[in-house]
């Protein structure tokens, strides 16, 4: 019995396993946070989520944040920027899954591996290869399929599908915060992270949640907001963040990345059961071409060897 425990442990709390733990729970955030939008507006939501996971992760790292705040103090404005991105890209989720599919929101969301190649080339000038390059193009063909719904003539009438431009938003904000933080190299824990980006993000929203409430759209604490809010911050948070932190260090975050491929995989199964949602066609291309770009761009790739010295007595 003892070895066959082992062996279930092992399995459970594999990188693999918890990799992928980590994007079922954030796929669930699409379901979670289309039936709480009936209850909870978007801002509101995404605010209690992020102040509710700061709190509830803050009483065990109040050690580790001694530790490291000295780090975060010395860098004030990049920890906005971060804070910033990272509570944009998790709000504009709220408001996508109130004009998309779960599905087409799961297969815009497997893009953000790819997005965040191309602003490592922008902004950090990390190479990339013609296999790379080709594999960025693949995934934006696919997105901009699912986005038009196969229908060109939408893309050339410049007709909006908010939606799935919100979603787009939040793909652009969460590759941005990827290679931003890879940029400041931020001496800190991961769970020190978490909570400062919680609790900045929190801040960040405050505003924003202020001028909602204005507008008369403020939240209902009812059963479903409840649940809603416990889901979004116990799991869309800090448990699919502290899975996906600690995969992450266990196989590199090129391999990681490759597990956003399980987007349009969960998304689909979580839209159909839930909201009768149908796949359609342009669906299976979108997601053929999305996770064709995500496997070129994530793939180790051999460093190309240096050309051989010339002979200085060769030399014309």
């Amino acid at each position: 019995m003892v070895p066959v425990a082992a062996a279930v442990r092992r399995v459970v709390f594999s990188p693999y396993a918890l990799l992928s733990f980590a994007i079922l729970c954030w796929s669930g955030n699409f379901v979670v946070g289309r039936w709480a939008n009936l209850d909870a507006p978007p801002v509101a939501l995404s605010f209690w989520r992020h102040a509710a996971a700061a709190a509830i992760v803050l009483p065990f790292v109040v050690p580790q944040l001694k530790r490291d705040w000295p780090a975060v103090r010395r860098r004030p404005g990049t920890f906005a920027v971060l804070c910033a991105l990272f509570v944009a890209g998790n709000t504009l989720v709220y408001f996508s899954i109130l004009h998309t599919t779960v599905i087409n929101a799961a297969l815009i969301n497997a893009g953000v591996p790819v997005a965040a190649a191309l602003f490592s080339w922008m902004i950090l000038r990390d190479l990339i290869n013609r296999w790379q390059a080709l594999g960025i193009l693949a995934c934006f063909a696919g997105i901009a399929l699912v986005v038009a719904r196969a229908d060109a003539a939408s893309l050339l009438a410049l007709e909006p599908r908010w939606g799935d431009l919100f979603m787009l938003g939040a793909v652009v904000c969460w590759a941005l915060y990827m290679v931003l933080l890879k940029r400041a190299a931020a001496p800190v824990s991961p769970w020190t992270l978490l909570v400062v980006l919680s609790a900045g993000g929190a801040l960040w929203l405050a505003p924003a949640y202020a001028v909602e409430i204005r507008l008369g759209d403020s939240i209902a604490w009812t059963g479903l907001a409840f649940g809603s809010l416990a889901y979004v911050a116990l799991f869309s948070t800090v448990a699919a963040w502290a899975c996906w932190n600690s995969g992450t260090l266990g196989i590199g975050p090129n391999r990681a990345s490759a597990f956003m491929c399980l987007h349009p995989v969960f998304g689909p199964m979580f839209g159909m059961a839930f909201f009768g949602e149908q796949l359609f066609a342009y669906h299976a291309a979108g997601t053929i071409l999305v996770l064709a770009g995500v496997f070129m761009v994530s793939r180790p790739y051999r460093k190309a060897d240096p050309p051989p010295a010339q002979d200085p007595g060769c030399a014309s």
